[in-house]
């Protein structure tokens, strides 16, 4: 039955001073409409769930991230490194340390 009829047999069972039947007359109603919301609710759920997995997808597409790869190593900024430098601290430090009159030997 749909709200109306409900509501109808309701009012009608009420008029008759048949309470037992317009009892089931507003439970059937009201179930109805309870099934109907929770069925739009479903429903807008599922369009939610699906729309946000689609977007989701269209921003790692535009993204373009997944095109993007490691470079080689050897290579800087896309071209190859001409030669490695290397910077060692410890040549000087220990040049540093010989001229220092805090080291200076007491033979």
């Amino acid at each position: 039955m749909t709200d109306n009829e409900n509501v109808v047999k309701m009012v009608d069972s009420l008029a008759d001073g048949d309470n037992v039947a317009a009892q089931d007359a507003f439970k059937s109603a009201l179930s109805d409409k309870i099934g109907q919301a929770l069925d739009n609710k479903r429903q807008t759920v599922a369009n939610d769930w699906l729309n946000a997995s689609q977007e989701h997808e269209a921003i790692k597409d535009a993204s373009g991230l997944e095109d993007i790869s490691v470079a080689p190593e050897g290579t800087v900024g896309g071209e190859e490194a001409s030669e490695p430098v290397e910077i060692d601290q410890d040549e000087k430090e220990d040049e540093e340390i010989g001229t220092s009159p805090f080291f200076e030997s007491n033979s």
